[in-house]
């Protein structure tokens, strides 16, 4: 903040949008809230609602905003703090109607997205235990609900049943606002295919991109399996992305331009003739958001670093046929890399039809 020549930093959560920034500053998780950091002072303006959840949550001083608006609340808190100085906010966060009010504090406006990513983004021990008993709980979730499926279970059924075996487990639940995806047969090439009422049938392949919920972090992972007999063609496409995820992990390294990981993956899933099915990225930052920087791409200018916790997922589409992809969740050390999902197994999980 001092080199930015920033006065105070505000982070504001309205209906539970961008408690995440909050949280990780503060420990508050609450749904609505003003968080404000100068160099000598921080407090948290919330309502009555959370004056309790805030004391247990925040060794900030909390203060009620009674009646008052939040915004009123923070202007005459900070109005007299800033002067001709400059207020912090993070832009891709508020709405058009609080930035009126943050420029009614007065001083000037200043976007500090980018502090609060780089923050994030270095996981410490605590953040990697939680994202990795995340994965573990996912896992376990993941083997349960395919024991024994249901009669005539639908994407929308699976989705469910996952989300209900986490929870069972001890996690906090899925991803909160952004559904799994689980795509059967010429669903599977939708990459981002949300669950639907179509019924999964013999011989279908499934993909399940998922992942639940511990202390506020998420782990992500992506697995294919198959109600009975899968296609060859499926599995051989499986054999290519677990042989292009191997191309890309020895080079998850401090230093190494994560455009490199995504080049070593996609040059081979292009030599096997499918440089048009794999149609996104090699993968992304995870942590309390489920994408997070460092981004993983052909057109990435970041490079890894110590802390980062990203997945690796090659995947390939073939519209009107299905697609499958292979997720894995890593965290960079200064030893290498280390997968955080890998009590799941990475095969082609074949699930004996019972419709």
């Amino acid at each position: 903040m001092k080199a930015a020549r920033i006065d105070v930093a505000v982070v504001l959560v309205r209906e539970g949008f961008n408690w995440e920034s909050c949280f990780y500053m503060s420990g508050f998780r609450g749904s609505s809230s003003a968080l404000a950091i100068s160099s000598d002072d921080a407090f948290l303006v919330t309502d009555g609602r959370y004056l309790d959840q805030a004391a247990g949550q925040t060794h900030l001083r909390v203060i009620d905003q009674g009646s008052t608006p939040i915004m009123d609340v923070l202007k005459s808190l900070l109005s007299g703090r800033i002067g001709n100085g400059n207020l912090g906010f993070q832009a891709g966060r508020v709405t058009c109607d609080l930035l009126g009010s943050l420029r009614n504090i007065g001083g000037g406006l200043v976007d500090i997205s980018a502090m609060f990513t780089g923050l994030r983004r270095k996981k410490d021990l605590m953040e990697i235990g939680n994202i990795s008993k995340a994965a573990e709980i996912a896992a376990a979730s993941l083997m349960s609900s395919l024991e024994d499926p249901p009669n005539g279970f639908t994407e929308k059924d699976f989705s469910a049943r996952l989300e209900y075996d986490m929870k069972k487990a001890g996690a906090e639940g899925g991803w909160g606002a952004q559904e799994f995806i689980v795509a059967s047969g010429p669903r599977s090439a939708l990459p981002h295919g949300v669950p639907t009422n179509r019924q999964v049938m013999p011989g279908d392949n499934v993909t399940v991109d998922f992942g639940s919920r511990v202390n506020g972090y998420i782990c992500d992972i992506t697995r294919t399996f198959s109600l009975g007999e899968p296609p060859g063609w499926i599995v051989k496409a499986h054999d290519l992305l677990l042989e292009a995820q191997a191309a890309a992990i020895p080079l998850l390294e401090p230093g190494r331009p994560a455009a490199d990981a995504d080049m070593a993956a996609r040059t081979l899933i292009d030599k096997a003739g499918f440089k048009e099915a794999f149609t996104h990225g090699l993968g992304h930052g995870i942590g309390l958001d489920v994408h997070e920087a460092p981004v993983i791409s052909s057109r990435s200018e970041e490079s890894f670093a110590i802390g980062d916790v990203i997945t690796i997922e090659p995947g390939i589409y073939f519209p009107g046929k299905g697609g499958l992809r292979l997720e894995d969740d890593y965290y960079i050390s200064g030893e290498g890399p280390v997968c955080l999902s890998s009590h799941l197994p990475r095969k082609v999980m074949i699930v004996a039809p019972s419709i």
